[in-house]
């Protein structure tokens, strides 16, 4: 069996191709410019590129996905949580078009730490195993999986549609921080709470963590645009309250900075395979 995802799983070409896995770039145009994710343009320089510009991404090309599927036996691919992206419904869509039931495509309904995790376990374990035990394992791990995020700029929430206009107006005023989560259903976003500082907004994230039973049978991803210090505050926070459980830090890739802006920090869990 073969996998197939995309770079909302913050996976990288070299990351993927070590995995032996195929990656599907979704696309960030800046000033009437398209560019693949991870594959044409970096973090650094996409953020340096917006100072001046509104960004605005989107799912892999539909070329991109039907050369793939045309040239892939017996695979799964797992797409971004649908509903925070078109990968998913593009996907089906192109499926639809070919004669290939040998295709799966299964939507993880997550994204960017979580999401990278189910596909490292699944091309861990597809040679051995059958799609159906594939997805009956990330969905094991699906069950108990959040994702909060913490922007910098509300301009970028409110563009998203996240928040009101008159909220980011305020929020930006009083330099709040605020926080949106992952909803049930996974295909939105709400919002969680804001703080003053960083602590404060970090603190409250753990609160409900702990509310939820998260311990070290979960694994938790902080990742950041360009934000290494508050991704590290956040990590140390979390150590301090939920003793020795495993944190892996990331860099958010172009296009998810298209969504959080530059400086966000993401903190997600997910509950880790047992087997």
């Amino acid at each position: 069996m073969n996998i197939i995802t995309d770079t909302g799983s913050l996976l990288s070409p070299e990351k993927a191709k070590e995995l032996g896995l195929e990656l599907l770039p979704l696309q960030v145009a800046i000033k009437g410019k398209s560019y693949r994710d991870y594959f044409e343009i970096s973090a650094k320089d996409f953020v340096d590129m917006i100072k001046d510009a509104i960004p605005a991404s989107s799912q892999p090309a539909i070329g991109d996905v039907m050369e793939v599927y045309e040239r892939t036996k017996d695979a799964l691919h797992i797409t971004m949580a649908k509903g925070l992206s078109a990968t998913y419904d593009s996907a089906v869509g192109v499926l639809q078009s070919l004669d290939r039931p040998d295709i799966t495509i299964f939507n993880s309904k997550t994204l960017a730490g979580t999401q990278q995790y189910l596909v490292e376990l699944a091309a861990r374990i597809a040679k051995h195993s059958t799609k159906e035990e594939v997805i009956s394992r990330m969905e094991a791990c699906l069950k108990e999986c959040q994702s909060f995020l913490m922007p910098v700029d509300f301009d970028f929430l409110k563009r998203g549609g996240r928040i009101t206009s008159l909220a980011a107006t305020l929020g930006g005023f009083l330099k709040l921080k605020p926080i949106v989560m992952q909803v049930e259903g996974s295909e939105r976003l709400e919002k969680f709470g804001q703080g003053r500082t960083w602590n404060q907004a970090v603190d409250s994230i753990i609160e409900r963590m702990l509310q939820n039973g998260v311990n070290m049978r979960h694994k938790i991803y902080i990742s950041h645009a360009l934000n290494l210090e508050v991704a590290q505050l956040a990590m140390e926070r979390i150590k301090n309250r939920i003793h020795e459980i495993e944190i892996e830090l990331l860099d958010l890739s172009p296009v998810m900075i298209t969504q959080g802006g530059p400086g966000c920090v993401a903190i997600q869990y997910i509950l880790k395979d047992e087997n």
